[in-house]
């Protein structure tokens, strides 16, 4: 009987893989569930936790995928200077022209982990209901560069129109952020260092088995 080898191997730390099914779950929730839209003061607690929770995933998948293609372009060129932050990688070495939305998306990550502090006023008509009045963020809670104006409708990000008020978020913003990750993810793979065909992943989404580009397009019917 031969004498097995040691051998010796490396693997790198990408978690992006396996976060696809997990956000997948979030989007089966909200689809077996009606939508219901919420005022101008907030979501409904379900529409708001798990899309919450969808777009944090979301934003720490594109990360991941980001560092993977920082990996091996630096073993590639290992004095190359590259820009640690993901959305000036995006824009000043994968060339990406559309940086500005994944900027949007992560601003919108920031205000939900780190729960930007928004005062809301609103009255509460006696034929019910909850009517908006006005909203003001906290200074001190926030990194925002560009804010709402003061007499915004609806706080929401310039581009891609993200609800800024971390309650109101719901299953349109993760609509959204879907859309966001698509749209880089195929570019991506147009200039990563080792393309892998991310979102032509199959999950499953209820009973059904799709890829995880079409996920946007499944929770949109939905609403």
């Amino acid at each position: 009987m031969g004498t097995r080898l040691t051998q010796t191997d490396t693997i790198i730390s990408v978690v992006a893989p396996h976060l696809q099914q997990p956000v997948a779950d979030f989007v089966a929730k909200l689809a077996a569930r009606g939508y219901q839209a919420g005022d101008r003061v907030s979501a409904n607690f379900y529409e708001n936790g798990y899309s919450t929770a969808a777009i944090l995933l979301i934003v720490a998948m594109i990360e991941s995928m980001l560092q993977r293609d920082r990996y091996f372009l630096l073993k590639s060129k290992p004095n190359m200077k590259l820009n640690e932050v993901p959305v000036k990688y995006l824009k000043e070495t994968l060339r990406y022209r559309r940086h500005s939305h994944v900027r949007e998306l992560f601003e919108l990550r920031n205000a939900l982990a780190h729960n930007h502090m928004w005062e809301v006023e609103y009255t509460l008509p006696a034929a019910g209901g909850r009517t908006y009045r006005k909203s003001k963020l906290m200074p001190g809670s926030h990194h925002l560069k560009a804010l709402p104006g003061t007499n915004a409708r609806i706080p929401r990000t310039r581009i891609v129109k993200f609800n800024l008020l971390p309650a109101r978020v719901d299953r349109t913003d993760l609509v959204k952020a879907l859309d966001v990750c698509n749209h880089a993810f195929a570019h991506l793979y147009k200039k990563e260092q080792r393309p892998v065909r991310f979102l032509d992943d199959i999950i499953v989404c209820g009973k059904r088995h799709i890829p995880f580009k079409q996920l946007a397009e499944f929770l949109r019917n939905e609403l």
